[in-house]
């Protein structure tokens, strides 16, 4: 809490004001998760089980136009909000000097841009290798399985969102990635089998590197630069 300055009180710097708009933010997410499973039980459920079910990736695969479905338009804003959200509370914990010159939704704005241009990235990458690759027949199947470990994970992100905000138990985000590590575990073997024969290893291992790699690694390389400068 920052004391009054010039007889002006800066309500924008209380904790109080930032620990409800996350719980705003927790319940936007949550509201959107109810209608989603309420409006589109099966398209959802479908999308978080065809990571793990050939039966479940064969349905959302043969019906087609997923992306364009009221279940992604639900789940997209859902996955945004979580990931935001979790960059917020594990910077607050890893770069506390950068959290305190931005008010919550400043920083948030910059977490959900973050995460929205590194998806565009992946996503423009993705059709330009698909292009060159000359495998655009099996793009959709590719981008139904990376959605789904997308949705997946934000399930796990939201359960730690939850846990951190109200307990401040940061270390249960280990956990969390761990769990997220298996689930990329299985979308790397996904995309590996259900890759075109037209595909080498070579190509493939081009493109793993480039979608998966790549982002992590300028992730993990600015937050090390901004931590080493205090920012």
């Amino acid at each position: 809490m920052r004391k009054i300055d010039n007889g002006i009180f800066d309500f924008t710097t209380l904790s109080f004001v930032d620990n409800n708009w996350a719980t705003l933010l927790i319940v936007v997410a949550l509201i959107l998760l109810s209608i989603n499973a309420v409006l589109y039980r099966r398209k959802l459920l479908l999308s978080l089980q065809c990571l793990y079910s050939k039966r479940a990736f064969s349905q959302l695969s043969k019906e087609g136009k997923f992306f364009s479905e009221g279940s992604f338009m639900l789940s997209w804003p859902f996955v945004l909000i979580v990931f935001a959200l979790s960059i917020i509370q594990v910077g607050a914990y890893f770069m506390p000097a950068f959290e305190q010159q931005l008010n919550f939704l400043q920083y948030f704005g910059i977490a959900c841009l973050s995460v929205f241009a590194l998806y565009i990235f992946k996503q423009i990458v993705d059709f330009v290798l698909f292009d060159l690759f000359e495998c655009q027949e099996e793009r959709y199947n590719f981008h139904i399985v990376g959605f789904s470990f997308l949705l997946n994970s934000s399930l796990i992100l939201f359960l730690a969102n939850i846990i951190v905000q109200y307990t401040d138990f940061i270390n249960f985000y280990w956990f969390s990635i761990l769990i997220i590590s298996v689930l990329f575990a299985i979308k790397v073997y996904k995309d590996f089998v259900f890759k075109s024969k037209r595909v080498n290893l070579f190509q493939f291992f081009m493109y793993f590197c480039t979608l998966e790699i790549l982002p992590c690694a300028l992730i993990v390389k600015l937050l090390s630069v901004l931590g080493n400068k205090g920012i």
